[in-house]
């Protein structure tokens, strides 16, 4: 009887600290989201509250979808994910770059979505290119991030689809007309879906 009355609090105080960290990573993650959203949002032309108001809601998804990952086993155990939570660390490095993908996805969808409804009758909508227009795009090797960069014409230290700096040896893309540049891999999955820039919004 008193195993079993255990097992019931064992049980019972379990779900209880689940919960609890549930309702902070989806805080962080609206919060992470909020302000990478406003952010995003003041430099596009999404707008500052419209941004705010779309990070808020895909960076708490977001985080509930990666605190799902991390309770099935995959990436981490539950003890890292409690220490992850006291540093911060699961925000910063985790639930940011997977927010700015999910971001730019809502938001190029809805862009698209309000394009179609006022322009319907028109075929001036930026669609995304096939593969092969751009695999014709240039590439580049980052040697030295910021000096070859910068002597390709632009300034960018890191990819503004994923977040994370440009390292040695990694593999690159241009844009032609712009001359922004991400990782390979951000901007083919990017341009697959739309055929303009991420940053400018100018056509590729």
């Amino acid at each position: 009887m008193a195993d079993s009355a255990f097992w019931f609090f064992f049980k019972a105080l379990n779900r209880v600290l689940m919960a609890a960290i549930t309702c902070i990573v989806a805080l962080g993650g609206a919060i992470v989201g909020t302000i990478t959203g406003a952010i995003k949002g003041s430099t596009t032309e999404t707008g500052l509250a419209r941004g705010a108001c779309v990070g808020s809601i895909t960076g708490a998804i977001t985080a509930l979808q990666l605190m799902d990952m991390i309770v099935d086993g995959e990436p981490f155990s539950k003890v890292s994910l409690l220490r992850s939570l006291v540093n911060g660390q699961i925000f910063t490095e985790w639930v940011g770059p997977a927010l700015l993908k999910a971001y730019m996805w809502q938001i190029n969808g809805v862009e698209a979505t309000f394009v179609d409804i006022f322009d319907g009758f028109e075929n001036n909508v930026s669609k995304g290119l096939c593969k092969d227009s751009i695999n014709k795009l240039p590439r580049c090797i980052f040697k030295n991030s910021c000096e070859e960069i910068e002597r390709n014409g632009s300034h960018e230290s890191s990819c503004a689809i994923c977040l994370w700096g440009f390292k040695n040896r990694e593999e690159g893309r241009q844009l032609p007309i712009c001359r922004h540049v991400f990782h390979l891999e951000c901007i083919d999955e990017w341009l697959i879906r739309s055929g303009s820039c991420p940053i400018c919004r100018r056509d590729v």
